[in-house]
């Protein structure tokens, strides 16, 4: 099987009484890119980009990044991609769980997908921009580097007054890593 074909399942409870559909894990295809776009549009936190931009994530960026799919709902998606400059280094630049799909562990199982792909083994460094109120992905990673035995920088990337005008909050770099397998 090769990596475009590989799909991964994962099946978490909900609690011991409520067992949820198992989610399909896999690149995203162009044709995802309304149902991504839509998913982003329903987030609290994330930027809502462009249609076209979500369609050229999954033509161009679809090896870095996943999709999962609920009973062939799409329910979940990270994307990311491998900064030229840094190829070392794998930056995750949205992460988006739908309301029916949330605290199952499914981001958790999505980044850990994409860093357990074959085109992405010599990555040792994950980086992602949140802003201070975004526990949610502060957990997220959090948790990869707990998992990964590794530390976590913290810096300011883009201020709020100096990048943003005061129209949106400080986001805030994080770098985890170096990763251990």
């Amino acid at each position: 099987m090769t990596q475009l074909q590989e799909v991964t399942t994962l099946q978490e409870s909900l609690s011991p009484n409520n067992s949820p559909a198992p989610a399909a894990l896999d690149m995203p295809r162009e044709t995802d890119g309304a149902s991504i776009h839509n998913l982003v549009r329903r987030s609290a936190f994330l930027d809502n980009n462009s249609l076209y931009c979500y369609l050229m994530v999954c033509h161009h960026l679809a090896r870095t990044s996943v999709v999962a799919r609920i009973d062939g709902e799409l329910s979940g998606v990270i994307t990311a991609y491998v900064p030229p400059e840094q190829p070392d280094t794998l930056f995750v630049w949205q992460v988006a769980v739908a309301k029916h799909a949330q605290r199952r562990g499914l981001a958790k199982a999505m980044l850990d997908n994409i860093l357990q792909r074959d085109n992405l083994q010599h990555i040792k460094w994950v980086e992602t921009t949140v802003t201070k109120d975004n526990n949610a992905s502060r957990s997220l990673f959090d948790s990869l580097a707990r998992r990964r035995e590794c530390e976590i920088e913290e810096s300011t990337l883009f201020d709020r007054k100096k990048h943003f005008r005061n129209l949106h909050n400080s986001e805030f770099k994080l770098r985890i890593g170096p990763l251990s397998k």
